[in-house]
């Protein structure tokens, strides 16, 4: 081979190595490009998944302080601006965190001198979070070589005197503040001199010298005159070694002007520094404690040197509610800044967003200064609400405080003789208050505390009702709210006897004495499981001596001296119970202090002496005194031992107002006058009412036995969401009763489900009525009647009709006849099968007794209709047993006795008319014309003659 060839293939390998270096080139260049493209996009991933977290909730506070830091980390710059402008409109920043986010933007900047508005506003929001010295100082920082290049020294100069405004009396820190500010100025005083030396013969600016270092010394007069951390430096050093610099420029009555007058002021203030020093060190042992803080501000007399610690107290602790509001209590009295007020109440609110004194006081603020107009100020009141809107006691403030404020807008259109403003201002507040009480119950009716819960119940309701008698001067408003949401549909609330209180007083107040004796009567028939009964016995005896005649005065003593003593029977064995329970507790849970003392110090027990030291019965919180005796072992009482327990009083749970907290209705002992059979109910009635809220729950009843929960439930779905259905059935068989029971989950549902009462469900008319836990399911009915027992001159009686007739028919009767019905109603039976009656009911009384002559004797499917006036009887009452009646003997059954009086076995042939003739007492006296009679009653041909007659 020549060497030709040979130099060839040297070259040939040569290239190829060189390709091959190429390549390793050109993979490793690409795998490094596309691991940082993984990188990236694995960190964009991440920062997207903590922005999602921030977005989902945005009052988590670390949520926000991790995507800043990653976003920083990663040096993503639009993560970064992001996080950090969302969590600046949410929370305040820290003094850390706005210097980071100045340092990372002037790093962006090209030029200083050039102005950045975005800077500025960035610097403006920074010292309106909280009070920080570094901040003021890396503003003037930022802004000094704008306003030098401008030459606009006063404009800088101002921004320095706004941070003495804020820094100027910060013991520990402000000096740092007053030492930029000298600095600047002996920077621009070395340029005035410079000048000055370059041309001598220049009066202006010798004269702007002077003035100058005259201006330097009188800021050193005012710092030296403020206590201040390291200003003995500042006077020996600093100040001294200035005027031996500028000793030339210094006016000749410099010791007089100067020097004396700051040596006095600057021993008065290192008097006042060693003092707060003992402040000082008390900050740092308990780590700037806001009680700390409590006492240094009352040592403090000045306004600006207290509003500086005020500022010191929230950087330490920014959190507190109460320190916020002792803040505002001293702004409100000693600055006179609206803005600067507006700032505090707006800072607080956004480090103390629970705190519901604070919109309180703040919408009051606005609105005092009338800074804000209407619309604005609900805005803050439903971000007020929206603050913490799980806290009962908050929504029931903020609620009460709005609607105070629409009565005083109310208040100011009335006296200005706006009419129509008035009345829809009027039906706002109503709209207002019924949503408002709904919202509560449905918020907090399944609060974690009952407790709190019943003690604030009704304080809505309550003010409702104010607002409706001494606003709105409706009494009949108030009346509704009463019967329809305060008492009557709530169980809970029958027991408080301060709500009756309440409500007999606004009847006597602002309605009459009739309906204010109603509510006390009303109130009796909850008095054995009402928290103080006799409280509205009292109420209702002196009502009687002031209004009552002499015959209503003594049956209300009978009444009260009867409904006393119930009350003492049922008393009596609840407290002994109440006893029973107490030692119960007291021996399972005893006393874990007073067992380590008999550890360290045993008893002995002699056979004469015994121990009857026990732990304090502890109820509510509240330490009792009474003791019970607790026995080594096992003996027999005293005799006299039971009847000092029985007079030991019982203490009631109370809560922190002192108001007894009522307890579930208990089950009454069985008195020996009443058969037990008849008036108990069955224990599955009572375990379907257990452990179950009964405010939004209906009684049902009259149903099918063959109707289950889900018929019952597609029944009554329509009134709104139901939260439970439980029909009660034997215990025996697993069949039905017939009733039950219905739980809506909001009271607009239970209201609506009254509204369904008589719905057929299988063909049967079910009654749909207020669950009222004091009464049995067995009399409930019974005792209920909503129809008029009396004449009513609008309301005509049909009677003879066909099963078949429907509410169409009769209405198309009366059309026919010319005449315009207002509501038809069948009389069914409980099956739901016709009677063959009905009610038909007109506008007035004079359009139906013109329907009577036109209408009766009517034929309707064969059947000639009987029309007349509705004037019903009077529905029996269900008497007492007489008191010579003999008691049925234990073991022996009631003797059944049939309809009339006599047992089933035996037939009665006399008629009804005979009967009741024969047992009418008989009297001497003459009958009086008053007296009622069958004769007495018209039929329809007397009543037609009697009308034409008048025509």
């Amino acid at each position: 081979m020549s060497s030709e060839d040979e130099e060839m293939d040297v070259n040939k390998e040569k290239h190829e190595d060189d390709m091959d270096d190429d390549d390793d080139d050109s993979d490793d260049t690409s795998s490094d490009s596309s691991e940082e493209q993984i990188d990236e996009s694995k960190q964009e991933s991440e920062l997207v998944a903590l922005r999602d977290i921030v977005q989902s909730n945005l009052y988590n506070y670390q949520s926000h302080i991790d995507y800043i830091t990653l976003s920083r980390q990663y040096g993503n710059l639009d993560h970064l601006r992001l996080a950090r402008q969302t969590m600046s409109e949410i929370f305040p920043l820290t003094q850390q965190l706005w210097l980071d986010w100045f340092h990372d933007e002037k790093a962006l900047l090209i030029s200083n001198t050039q102005e950045n508005k975005n800077m500025i506003q960035l610097f403006e929001r920074a010292i309106n979070d909280y009070l920080s010295i570094m901040i003021w100082i890396e503003y003037v920082q930022y802004r000094i070589p704008y306003y030098v290049s401008l030459n606009s020294i006063e404009e800088l100069r101002n921004l320095f005197e706004r941070g003495l405004s804020s820094c100027a009396v910060h013991l520990t820190d402000g000096s740092l503040i007053w030492a930029a500010y000298i600095e600047t100025e002996k920077a621009i005083l070395d340029g005035l001199i410079l000048n000055y030396n370059q041309n001598n013969t220049n009066k202006d600016l010798k004269e702007k010298t002077l003035q100058h270092v005259d201006y330097i010394v009188t800021l050193y007069r005012r710092q030296l005159s403020i206590p201040l951390r390291d200003m003995k430096n500042v006077y020996y050093k600093d100040y001294n070694e200035f005027c031996q610099q500028y000793k030339e420029y210094l006016p000749s009555n410099y010791t007089e002007k100067y020097d004396l007058v700051i040596k006095h002021d600057y021993d008065l203030a290192i008097q006042h520094l060693e003092k707060c020093e003992k402040f000082e060190k008390e900050l740092e042992d308990t780590k700037r404690s806001v009680a700390t803080y409590r006492k240094y501000i009352e040592f403090e007399k000045e306004p600006a040197r207290i509003q500086c610690l005020y500022e010191r107290a929230i950087v330490d602790n920014c959190l507190d509610g109460d320190l916020w509001l002792s803040y505002i209590d001293f702004a409100e009295e000693y600055l006179s800044s609206t803005t600067l007020l507006q700032s505090i109440y707006e800072r607080s609110l956004r480090n103390c967003t629970w705190v519901a004194t604070l919109w309180i006081r703040y919408a009051e603020y606005m609105e005092l200064t009338k800074t804000v107009d209407h619309s604005q100020l609900k805005q803050i009141y439903d971000r007020a609400l929206n603050s913490d809107p799980t806290n009962l006691i908050s929504f029931v403030d903020i609620q009460l405080a709005y609607l105070q404020y629409r009565r005083r807008h109310y208040d100011q259109e009335l006296l200005l003789n706006n009419t129509e403003q008035c009345e829809i201002l009027k039906e706002e507040i109503r709209r207002a208050c019924e949503y408002t009480c709904d919202q509560y119950q449905e918020l907090f009716l399944s609060s974690a505390d009952p407790n709190l819960f019943l003690k604030y119940n009704g304080q809505l309701e309550l003010f409702w009702v104010h607002l409706e008698v001494k606003i709105f001067h409706s009494i009949d408003h108030a009346r509704q709210i009463w019967n329809g949401r305060t008492l009557m549909n709530k169980t809970h609330n029958q027991l408080i006897s301060n709500l009756w209180k309440a409500y007999y007083y606004t009847e006597i107040n602002y309605g009459d004495e009739k309906h204010a004796r109603k509510v006390l009567y009303r109130a009796l028939n909850h008095i054995k499981t009402m928290d103080y009964p006799l409280a509205i016995c009292d109420i209702l005896l002196e009502h009687e001596k002031k209004f009552g005649t002499i015959q209503q005065l003594k049956e209300t003593k009978e009444k009260l001296k009867e409904i006393k003593s119930k009350i003492i029977l049922v008393e009596k064995p609840r407290r002994q119970q109440q006893q029973q329970q107490q030692q119960t507790n007291n021996k399972k849970q005893p006393n874990k202090g007073n067992q380590k003392d008999n550890k360290k110090k045993p008893v002995k027990n002699s056979n004469n002496k015994m121990d009857t030291t026990a732990p304090p019965v502890h109820t509510n919180g509240n330490t009792t005194t009474d003791q019970q005796p607790l026995s080594p072992r096992k003996r027999k009482l005293s005799p006299e031992e039971p009847q000092n327990l029985k007079k030991k009083p019982i203490v009631p749970t109370i809560d922190s107002e002192g108001f007894k907290i009522p307890a579930l209705p208990p089950q009454l002992p069985s008195v020996p006058s009443q058969p037990s059979s008849s008036t108990t109910p069955s224990t599955s009635t009572l375990n379907t009412s257990k452990h179950t809220d009964h405010l939004n729950t209906v009684f049902v009843a009259n149903l099918s036995y063959e109707a289950d929960e889900e018929a019952l439930r597609q029944a009554l779905s329509p009134a709104g969401l139901i939260k439970d259905v439980r029909i009660v059935k034997h215990e025996w068989s697993g069949k039905s009763k017939g009733f039950g029971y219905v739980d809506f989950q909001t009271s607009e549902g239970y209201r609506q489900a009254l509204k369904l009462d008589n719905t057929p469900i299988n063909g049967r008319p079910m009654y749909v009525n207020p669950y009222d836990a004091n009464k049995s399911a067995s009399n409930d009915l019974t005792k209920k009647f909503k129809y008029a027992t009396s004449l009513e001159q609008n309301k005509l009686f049909l009677s003879n009709l066909p099963f078949s007739a429907t509410k169409e028919q009769i209405e198309n009767l009366f059309k026919e006849k010319g005449y315009t019905v207002k509501d038809i109603r069948l009389v069914t039976q409980k099956s739901g099968k016709p009677k063959g009656l009905a009610y038909v009911e007109f506008n007035d009384a004079h359009e139906a007794a013109q329907a009577v002559m036109k209408t009766d004797g009517t034929m309707m499917d064969e059947h000639a209709i009987k029309v007349a006036l509705s004037n019903p009887p009077p529905r029996k009452e269900t008497n007492t047993k007489p008191t010579g009646q003999k008691t049925t003997s234990l073991g022996q059954a009631p003797k059944a006795t049939g309809p009339r009086g006599k047992g089933y076995s035996q037939l009665s042939l006399v008629p009804r008319k005979l009967a009741s003739a024969s047992t009418a007492p008989t009297s001497t006296a003459p009958k009086s014309e008053s007296t009622p009679s069958t004769t007495s009653k018209m039929n329809n041909d007397d009543f037609r003659n009697m009308l034409f007659s008048k025509k």
